[in-house]
């Protein structure tokens, strides 16, 4: 009911303001020969001022007194030929059968034309449940799978690779990852972080052992970084599996020694240490190796494997929680936007992913490179499509 009153209101106001102009008397402007007369009389008035200061004769102001009236004969025909013109133009009857009409069918046609063509059953549909509907519905597998078959439309987009790569790791396609990393380099070049990234991925996907190609690029990082802990700790690995354990045993110490006292990483390499030293020793527990805020070192996934799978994805929940405090206090931090944007996305915490992308935005406000990486994730990931 109350949406038919809001209708005929509606109808009723746009009716009036179309035919508002229709039922208008026009008044005709004032009328000009009034002006007219009154410069004949001014003009009279100069004439009897002439005679009287002797400029004229008597005869010649009567004959200037004869061309005015002349004049204002003239003129008073003409006036009342414009009168009737005027009352001629002046709006008739025949207007008001087409304001009636035009009162009548406007409305009309308009209801008609909603019925037929409108719903006014259809339910309502805020936005937000239509934004909330489409991403509840949309699983990390959909996702992955876009960006895959972009990938495959248009392989020469490095970004898409560098930003697929992390999330074949969360996924443990670690064959993948170590693929897509491959690709991001050839196509963007070689940087420490995928050439890193790439090494992890192949250690991975040959669980655990360090294959010459992932040694190569590890080498290659150190050489550019020398002071990046993950490839030192990876090549230590890599020479306690070639049996050189004396050698691993001192880059282990060496790192230890390096290690601040709450280094999250440290625990696992003294565990490390420990298997090589005493070889019959139990192991610590894996739990004691917290993860590092900026993400997973090689001790951390090191010591991953030994843990259940609810250990591990306990484990992440927290590497996430703690990038997350640090941005807080770091928003500048673009890399760390990035990966716990990653995080949430996979992680199916969609509503944080959100979040973290308009808290980066808004800590990362004029760096334009910055905050074209932060659109280009969210592109790829479709975060909050």
């Amino acid at each position: 009911m109350i949406f038919w009153i809001a209708v005929a209101a509606l109808a009723a106001a746009v009716t009036y303001a179309v035919t508002r102009p229709l039922m208008q008397t026009h008044q005709p402007l004032a009328d000009a020969s009034e002006a007219d007369l009154a410069v004949y009389r001014d003009q009279l008035a100069e004439i009897e001022a002439d005679v009287a200061r002797g400029v004229v004769t008597e005869s010649e102001a009567g004959s200037a007194k004869a061309e005015v009236g002349r004049r204002v004969l003239r003129h008073s025909g003409g006036k009342s030929d414009s009168k009737a013109a005027t009352d001629a133009a002046a709006p008739g009857s025949l207007l008001k059968p087409i304001y009636l009409a035009t009162s009548l069918l406007l409305p009309l046609a308009s209801v008609g034309l909603y019925l037929a063509f409108g719903a006014p059953g259809l339910p309502g549909q805020p936005l937000s449940e239509r934004v909330a509907a489409k991403v509840d519905g949309t699983k990390p597998d959909d996702l992955i799978a876009k960006v895959e078959a972009r990938l495959r439309d248009h392989p020469e987009d490095g970004k898409g690779w560098e930003v697929i790569a992390p999330v074949y790791m969360a996924q443990r396609r670690f064959s993948d990852a170590a693929s897509a990393y491959a690709s991001a380099i050839k196509v963007l070049g070689e940087t420490p972080p995928r050439l890193q990234g790439f090494a992890e991925a192949r250690i991975r996907a040959e669980n655990g052992l360090v294959p010459d190609d992932a040694r190569k690029a590890l080498q290659t990082v150190l050489a550019a970084d020398p002071k990046r802990k993950e490839p030192r700790i990876w090549l230590a690995l890599a020479k306690e599996q070639d049996g050189k354990a004396a050698d691993a045993a001192s880059d282990y110490r060496a790192l230890i020694a390096e290690a601040p006292e709450d280094a999250p990483w440290r625990a696992a390499l003294q565990d490390r240490l420990n298997r090589i030293e005493n070889p019959g020793a139990v192991a610590g527990n894996a739990q004691s190796a917290k993860p590092n805020d900026k993400g997973p070192t090689a001790a951390n996934i090191a010591a991953a494997e030994a843990m259940s799978p609810d250990e591990r994805q306990a484990m992440i929940n927290r590497m996430v929680s703690n990038l997350a405090e640090r941005l807080k206090a770091n928003a500048k931090d673009k890399d760390g936007w990035l990966k716990l944007i990653r995080a949430y996305q996979m992680l199916g915490r969609k509503d944080d992913a959100v979040k973290a992308v308009a808290d980066a935005k808004a800590g990362l406000a004029g760096d334009t490179a910055a905050l074209q990486d932060i659109d280009d994730m969210v592109k790829t990931l479709g975060v909050g499509g």
